[in-house]
């Protein structure tokens, strides 16, 4: 009965999922339409097949469907409910060959991207048909449509063709049954029908995307542009357009015998050229990018590489991974170069266009800060207060102590914490009693803006705790960074930055249940922000020691002028003064 059942939850299924078997024998079951309940005596069609033989019983359920459309059709035309589908004549398909087969998947295909156009069209301006068509506002879908879709891309790109017959052929029975045609999984052709179902929805989702970014998806044939067999049985309309037969145009193939690859070894050669850095960190970072790109893509040759590939793969970051747009922008960025750089070479005739990268909301780079309670809570675990380690890879060692201790108490972030080395902490040169990171490029280090370079004097506290010690143990190992995660981890700051920020998320949502809304570990940031603001400090203080830039928002990043210069005895007196009600109890453990 669970079969049954089961076998029932939709009316829009194939002609397999009607059949079920009791004590061996074929059963052909099949629920009676919501609207039509009363119209019956009955709330399933149930009928024994008599026979134990899966294809002949196949064979009987087709029969079966098509009688059992007919009179579902006849009872709603009857009752007034009939709709211009239900008068079509259900078709025998048997006696079709592939060429029947394939334009009905191209059918599905068109409709597919019929309904989504359909969807849109009542806000669609009259510059979209224009000439030359204006589509920059062309109507969006809803958010819940957008990621519904995105989520059924990746899930297609993962299945086989099998699992595709199993898994989607209720929805593409759903759509052939308009024109009067059921599915059998006895065809000869219906492996390759599926596949072909599978193409156009691949292909359905790709104009979607195209119309979404608005860059195209114009201009797509109606499905009753499609020529068919089916088309025989249905009454002609007035007005309708001529069937024609769609043809997929053959594509010459536009590779060139280069690679990203060979893009990335021409980007050195530029740089070295141009007398710029090359970072290796950042060599890693683009051939991960590479590596990933290609295997999403499926296309290795760069002139092959069309702009729906990288548009693919930026979508695919942000529906499969959940990067953060910044984080997207930066990995599509590197693809981006890559081909730019191919481009220059005359390698590739095609620029990639614009409107790559995703748009930052403006308030993407707000985080909240830490609360007082949230910061007690944090400092009272046993890391801060007991001398407790975890010894798990992405604690990343002695970091866990002393990075969000850092970054509390002077408001830098985590990858300026994790390039500090013997050579980043020294007295400033014009109050040498005055000791301070120094935010710098100097070392190959990496700072995300001019405004960031800039000396913080340090919490006297640190001192204390045994800040120094890590100084002279790094000095004395020949160590560039005070972190012995950076050197297990080949200095890569980009690799122990994600480690870390994992352990911290994962930590504070399991063992410190913080769970507020835009907390993370720049909150430690905005709450050394909130503090200097709590104890009126001027706003040139602030931007001096959090290396915002002079003349912007507080809160924005990436001008290239320098804060004004403040006094540092000013700065030391403001990092000195804050009053952290936490930091009396913070014990360090060796």
């Amino acid at each position: 009965m669970h079969n049954i059942v089961h076998n029932m939850a939709d009316d829009d299924v194939p002609v397999a999922n009607h059949l079920t078997t009791r004590n061996g024998v074929c059963q052909y079951v099949r629920r009676v339409p919501e609207d039509l309940r009363d119209a019956f005596s009955f709330a399933r069609v149930q009928l024994s097949l008599k026979t134990r033989d899966q294809r002949a019983a196949r064979e009987k359920a087709l029969a079966l469907d098509l009688e059992w459309d007919r009179r579902f059709a006849e009872a709603r035309q009857r009752r007034g409910l009939a709709s211009a589908a239900d008068h079509l004549p259900s078709i025998d398909a048997t006696g079709w060959g592939w060429e029947d087969w394939e334009a009905l998947s191209r059918w599905f295909g068109a409709s597919l991207l019929e309904d989504d156009w359909r969807e849109r069209l009542r806000q669609v301006r009259g510059s979209a048909f224009a000439p030359v068509p204006e589509i920059s506002d062309l109507p969006r879908r809803s958010n819940a449509d957008v990621k519904e879709h995105f989520a059924r891309e990746r899930t297609l790109r993962a299945m086989t063709i099998g699992e595709y017959a199993t898994e989607r052929s209720g929805f593409v029975q759903g759509y052939v049954r308009r024109l009067g045609v059921s599915l059998s999984r006895t065809s000869q052709h219906h492996d390759r029908f599926m596949a072909a179902c599978l193409e156009a929805e691949l292909t359905y989702l790709d104009v979607f995307r195209q119309r979404e970014s608005r860059l195209g998806g114009l201009g797509t044939a109606h499905p009753d542009t499609i020529a068919g067999p089916w088309r025989k049985a249905r009454p002609e309309q007035p007005g309708m357009p001529e069937p024609i037969a769609v043809q997929k145009a053959s594509v010459a193939s536009t590779a060139v015998g280069k690679t990203l690859a060979d893009c990335a070894t021409k980007w050195c050669e530029n740089r070295r050229l141009a007398k710029k850095q090359v970072r290796p960190e950042y060599l890693r970072e683009m051939e991960h990018a590479i590596l990933a790109f290609t295997a999403h893509s499926g296309v290795k040759d760069i002139g092959e590489i069309k702009r729906k590939h990288v548009l693919a793969y930026r979508d695919h970051l942000g529906s499969a991974n959940n990067y953060a747009i910044q984080t997207i922008n930066k990995k599509v960025g590197f693809i981006s170069a890559l081909l730019a750089t191919a481009l220059n070479a005359g390698w590739v005739e095609t620029p990639l266009g614009k409107e790559i990268y995703l748009e930052i909301p403006e308030d993407e780079d707000f985080r909240e800060p830490y609360s007082d309670a949230e910061l007690k809570r944090i400092f009272t675990h046993p890391i801060f207060t007991e001398g407790k380690r975890f010894t798990k890879v992405k604690a990343c060692e002695e970091l866990q102590f002393w990075l969000p201790l850092i970054a509390c108490l002077h408001g830098m972030i985590s990858s300026e914490i994790i390039q500090l080395g013997p050579d980043s902490i020294m007295p400033h040169p014009d109050a040498p009693d005055t000791l301070c990171f120094v935010v710098t490029n100097a070392g190959d280090r990496r700072v995300k803006t001019l405004a960031r370079r800039r000396w913080v004097p340090v919490r006297r506290e640190l001192l204390d705790l045994g800040l120094l010690d890590l100084v002279e143990a790094a000095r004395a190992g020949g160590r560039e960074f005070l972190w012995s995660a950076m050197t297990r981890h080949d200095h890569d700051v980009t690799r122990v930055s994600g480690y870390f920020s994992s352990f911290w998320a994962d930590l504070s949502r399991k063992d410190l249940t913080i769970e507020s809304e835009g907390t993370t570990l720049y909150s430690f940031r905005h709450a050394f922000q909130d503090a200097l603001s709590g104890a009126g400090h001027a706003d040139e203080v602030k931007k001096a020691l959090m290396g915002h830039a002079e003349g912007g928002m507080t809160k924005r990043y990436g001008t290239k002028r320098k804060p004004r210069v403040v006094n540092i005895g000013d700065l030391d007196e403001a990092v000195q003064g804050l009053d952290w009600a936490f930091l009396p109890a913070i014990r360090r453990t060796s």
